[in-house]
């Protein structure tokens, strides 16, 4: 039995906070309208596809390909995060950008950071913090711009983040900056965003 996560991030199933057992991060086809449409139904299809659990599992989508996945760890003591990411700019827009109503192309940039001890609510709240600031600064040292305004890019319109901790008693309360775990995260996110980034193709 796989072990159950308290999970926090805006996946379109099963977003928010919550317990799970597993995250799917899905490749969807270019012009899928069900799968952009229908999220929720889609990938509930796929999970139960999979053979896991709707109620206990948090999938999100991409249409990057699958194969360009980067993956980033840093450790200490028994500290260890991981990070994956998937990452295409075709979406690239800065915060505050003029909101569109254009279609919406399928370059997006998916984050799972998983963290190996457990957090309360509060440290859950930051360490997605800390993954968004990574994703942020990896965007800007790739010279990303917005296809909105020509100005450096923060992130994509369709980005989803979810970082994870073992549902156990919680023990960390805070894990920012001038905490090793926050510097854990710090490290692993950005150097995965900064891979996947690299790897990214014309999505």
């Amino acid at each position: 039995m796989p072990e159950t996560y308290s999970v926090l991030g805006w996946a379109p199933f099963n977003g928010g906070a919550r317990r799970a057992t597993a995250i799917v991060n899905h490749q969807i086809e270019t012009g899928d309208r069900f799968a952009t449409e229908h999220p929720d139904a889609y990938l509930r299809a796929i999970i139960q596809r999979l053979g896991l659990k709707a109620q206990n599992s948090v999938a999100m989508m991409t249409g990057v390909d699958i194969h360009r996945t980067a993956y980033a760890s840093a450790r200490r003591g028994d500290f260890l995060v991981g990070a994956w990411c998937t990452a295409g700019c075709s979406n690239a827009l800065r915060i505050g950008d003029p909101a569109s109503v254009d279609p919406i192309l399928p370059g997006t940039i998916n984050v799972v950071l998983a963290v190996s001890q457990s957090l309360l609510p509060s440290a859950m709240a930051e360490a997605l913090a800390m993954t968004t600031e990574a994703r942020v600064l990896a965007m800007c040292e790739a010279g990303v711009s917005s296809t909105r305004s020509g100005r450096p890019a923060t992130g994509t319109g369709t980005d989803c983040i979810v970082v994870a901790s073992p549902a156990r008693a919680p023990s960390h309360r805070f894990c920012g900056k001038h905490t090793v775990i926050g510097e854990l995260i710090g490290k692993a996110a950005l150097r995965a965003c900064g891979k996947a980034l690299r790897r990214r193709g014309s999505r």
